[in-house]
């Protein structure tokens, strides 16, 4: 295992844990990624097995947290999704990802998940930027960039291959000074 492991980063929402994934995820992992809408957008295995899964888990589990953080989303008992943070320290910029469960979805669950992480990026990293991507047709997801407080800077036309056809990818991105003062903004509401 990484010597950079940090297995006591736990990070809690109203709702969520956030932490890192565990061996005993693996049939959480694949109840909710082995869903044809789950994998629509995603470059998932087709069928998505339970070795799947295990494999998944188990590259969660020697992941490099100096540069990259991988968080299980913990819903009551269960595990219903995941969420990263790849940080590229040379340029001061994280990649966030997310997934959840269908059975979650139109719940806040996802904004809620990836507001935490993104806040804790920053703080973590002391990140310039956090942009985050995804299938052009996916529009829950780029919701939930827009929720974040994220600004759509473009498409990337063809950028991702996916079941063998290239695929437009939205992009979207907040700054650490945006970021900040949207956090200001809501601990300081302006009096009408």
């Amino acid at each position: 295992m990484s010597q950079h492991r940090n297995k006591t980063v736990e990070l809690r929402t109203a709702r969520l844990l956030l932490r890192p994934f565990e061996l005993s995820d693996v049939d959480d992992v694949c109840a909710y990624a082995s869903d044809p809408e789950v994998a629509r957008f995603r470059p998932l295995p087709d069928p998505y097995t339970r070795d799947d899964a295990l494999d998944f888990v188990s590259r969660q589990l020697r992941t490099d947290w100096s540069t990259s953080a991988e968080f299980a989303i913990v819903y009551g008992p269960r595990v219903i999704g995941g969420l990263s943070l790849h940080v590229n320290p040379e340029h001061g910029t994280g990649e966030l990802g997310y997934l959840l469960g269908r059975r979650w979805w139109g719940q806040g669950l996802a904004t809620e998940a990836a507001r935490a992480l993104v806040d804790w990026g920053f703080r973590r990293f002391r990140l310039h930027k956090v942009y985050a991507r995804a299938h052009v047709d996916n529009t829950r997801s780029w919701r939930v960039m827009e929720r974040l407080g994220m600004t759509r800077e473009g498409v990337l036309r063809g950028h991702w291959k996916m079941r063998d056809e290239h695929v437009d990818l939205v992009y979207y991105a907040v700054f650490r000074d945006e970021w900040t003062l949207r956090a200001d903004r809501s601990a300081n509401p302006v009096a009408n």
